[in-house]
């Protein structure tokens, strides 16, 4: 099952949730009980690894292009 990060609209408390992609419209903050939460999407990296290069690491949003 994917994590989820939502932040919630009453008391900005972050937290990540393990639900499915259908039940995610029924998070809830643990910390306060709202039900007025919103996704937020974290950035991540991926790592890339050629024959004929060395291994890098490309955060999101990275302009470097392999051609």
């Amino acid at each position: 099952m994917p994590a989820y990060d939502f932040k919630c609209k009453s008391c900005d408390h972050k937290f990540t949730v393990r639900t499915s992609i259908s039940e995610r419209d029924q998070v809830k903050c643990p910390k306060c009980n709202s039900s007025s939460v919103k996704q937020v999407f974290a950035p991540f990296s991926v790592a890339v690894k050629s024959t004929t290069a060395s291994s890098c690491d490309l955060s999101c949003g990275a302009t470097t292009r392999f051609g």
